[in-house]
């Protein structure tokens, strides 16, 4: 942050003709264009994946009743954004994200979109989810009990040494000094 004294000194060159010059310099890192997949506007790289959607599923969008093109495009980053949730490893997808999940589909199904293919999806990972919670719970479950029986075993090796002991000590035969005490 410069001061107002750096500002209006002689030689700072900021000021030109007693008016304050500013000069920016922009790099331009990508030029954005869009291309128009089956009715929708898409930047170039959404190009290829919705492509592949269509072709694998080319009734999704066959009964939108979207006509406003922008509208159009925000259904279609929605439904690739809920796609890219769903492609996370279900461990780290919060049941938050799954539900939010949910209210995107019934959204984009509002809108005219045949998405019953995303929503086996959906609840595929929900299932994966739900399966990942209760083997997790199993886990602890099985780990705790093993830990209980390694301190059974523990404590029950403990007790065969000390009955050895005493019975190795009973079969000891007694010295003639244990005997005149």
């Amino acid at each position: 942050m410069l001061s107002l004294d750096e500002i209006n000194a002689k030689d700072s060159g900021f000021l030109v003709n007693g008016e304050l010059k500013i000069v920016v310099e922009i790099e331009l890192l990508e030029i954005i264009c869009k291309v128009e997949v089956n009715g929708f506007h898409l930047l170039s790289s959404q190009v290829e994946s919705v492509s592949r959607m269509f072709e694998k599923h080319p009734e999704t969008a066959s009964e939108v009743h979207l006509k406003n093109p922008n509208l159009r495009t925000g259904y279609m980053s929605l439904l690739l954004s809920l796609i890219d949730t769903l492609c996370q490893s279900p461990h780290k997808l919060p049941k938050d994200d799954l539900d939010e999940a949910h209210y995107a589909l019934e959204s984009l199904t509002d809108a005219g979109f045949k998405l019953d293919w995303l929503e086996k999806k959906i609840s595929q990972v929900s299932e994966m989810k739900e399966k990942e919670k209760d083997g997790e719970s199993r886990r602890q479950d099985i780990e705790k009990e093993l830990k209980d029986l390694k301190q059974k075993c523990s404590d029950v090796e403990a007790q065969l040494e000390k009955e050895k002991s005493e019975a190795l000590a009973a079969k000891a035969p007694f010295s003639f000094d244990d005997i005149i005490q």
